[in-house]
């Protein structure tokens, strides 16, 4: 089975709220960067708080801010002035760079005059409109320790792309940030929620695993409780109980019916083998004698199906799958040979125990074994081994089962060759039905070096 198959609705609806938040986060990212693409103005004024940081930084190091490449590089776009914080007939300038940009923006009609010698500052951002572009500038105070300085800076355009890194930096502290702390947080809620809603399904689902348990085994259908479960999850527990209730009567009302005409065929049976064995030895006899054996056998396979699950509720118990295989060996041992066939044995000392019906063990390895001695050619070994991690192998030397058949040969009434196979098509059918009651399966495989390995695999004791 596939890991996709197995994936628990609470992991699916975990993955699934994980991508939704990642898809808002992105939403989110996309949609914010946008409106600061869209607001140009704004995205300016940062640039220019930005570029005052930096100046102030620089004078802080120690270093002439002036020297900053972009002032060298684009002196029509970028220019600044600090001034020291006096009255405005004391003040003075402390560093600049392309001041010719601030005196162009003094000087137009749409800005504030903002000239260091005649008149207090007043932090604040404004646009700038020049003869043939337009420009912004920004004016903010600086401190430098204890002492405190003015900074104007002028932008004309953005050659240097500034406004992107500081788009990022926004980005990160008003955006990023915020969603990597809240998006997690609410997608966990989310899902702890929704697990906690999930609980009822979750016991109906345990308890419907077990019902499959129960029938796979043969054991009685146990309805599935009802209590402290939500409206919806009531009615479809309640639909399934119903369901289960009316599969049961026909259950049992099946396994009464075959039982009941296959106790009533045995005696007439009985009396006809017991007239045919009379009859003088002749082909057609022979033929009557076979067809009424095969019958025979039939009926009995019948029986025992209808008495399987019953036998498998009444009584379990242990039993050492190992002395089971044993005692079967030298059973068939003497028809074996009879055959001028052989068969080895081979088991661990210390037994393989399985839990469940000896007698429905017996009839399970019996036909196996009975199956590879017919299918073997005469001087032949039937090896029969038991492994406590696969259960009872028996490996034959016969002409082995064909690719197709091998899911076949398990199914009620098949046979491959109608005309020339001597069984019913009912005792592999058995085998399976018994290992599946029993927690296992049987399956059919090449054996190395030419013939069929069955193996009956069992549920361990301790399983």
């Amino acid at each position: 089975m596939s890991a996709r198959a197995e994936r628990s609705l609470s992991r699916a609806l975990a993955i699934q709220m994980s991508l939704v938040a990642v898809a808002v986060s992105l939403a989110l990212v996309l949609f914010f960067g946008a409106q600061y693409l869209l607001n140009t103005e704004e995205l300016r004024r940062l640039t220019l708080e930005q570029m005052v940081q930096d100046i102030i930084v620089s004078m802080q190091h120690g270093k002439d801010p002036a020297a900053a490449r972009i002032y060298r590089d684009f002196p029509q776009s970028y220019g600044f002035r600090v001034f020291d914080h006096r009255q405005a007939w004391q003040r003075k300038v402390i560093s600049e760079a392309n001041p010719g940009l601030l005196s162009a923006a003094e000087a137009a009609p749409e800005t504030p005059q903002m000239s260091g010698s005649n008149q207090d500052f007043v932090t604040g951002f404004a646009a700038m409109s020049l003869a043939d572009r337009t420009g912004w500038v920004l004016t903010d105070r600086g401190e430098l320790g204890d002492r405190v300085y003015w900074v104007q800076a002028a932008m004309v355009s953005d050659p240097a792309w500034l406004w992107i890194d500081v788009m990022a930096h926004e980005m990160l502290d008003h955006v990023v940030l915020p969603v990597l702390f809240i998006v997690p947080a609410l997608t966990l809620a989310a899902y702890l929620t929704t697990r906690r809603a999930l609980r009822p399904l979750t016991r109906v689902a345990s308890q419907a695993s077990t019902l499959g348990k129960s029938v796979v085994s043969g054991m009685p259908f146990a309805p599935l409780s009802s209590e402290r479960l939500p409206t919806e999850f009531r009615n479809v527990v309640d639909a399934i109980n119903a369901t289960l209730a009316k599969l049961e009567r026909s259950l049992t009302l099946q396994k009464q019916f075959t039982s009941d005409v296959a106790h009533e065929l045995r005696t007439p049976l009985a009396v006809l083998v017991l007239e045919a064995s009379q009859l003088p030895p002749s082909p057609a006899g022979d033929r009557f004698k076979r067809e009424l054996t095969d019958l025979a056998d039939l009926i009995n396979h019948l029986l025992r199906f209808a008495q399987a699950e019953d036998a498998m509720s009444r009584d379990r118990q242990p039993v050492d799958l190992a002395e089971a295989a044993r005692k079967v060996c030298e059973d068939l041992a003497r028809i074996a040979l009879e055959r001028r066939k052989r068969i080895e044995f081979d088991a661990p000392e210390s037994g393989v125990p399985v839990l469940g019906h000896l007698a429905l063990i017996d009839a399970a390895i019996r036909n196996i074994v009975d199956n590879a001695i017919k299918a073997s050619p005469p001087d032949s070994t039937i090896s029969v081994t038991v492994d406590p991690e696969r259960g009872v192998i028996v490996d034959d030397r016969g002409p082995g089962v064909a690719e197709p058949h091998k899911k076949l040969i398990f199914n009620r009434l098949w046979r491959a060759e109608r005309r020339r196979s001597t069984g019913m098509g009912i005792g592999l059918a058995l085998v399976r039905r018994i290992a599946l009651m029993h927690g296992g399966d049987v399956q059919v495989e090449d054996r190395p070096g030419g013939g069929a390995r069955f193996v009956l695999s069992l549920a361990p004791k301790t399983a």
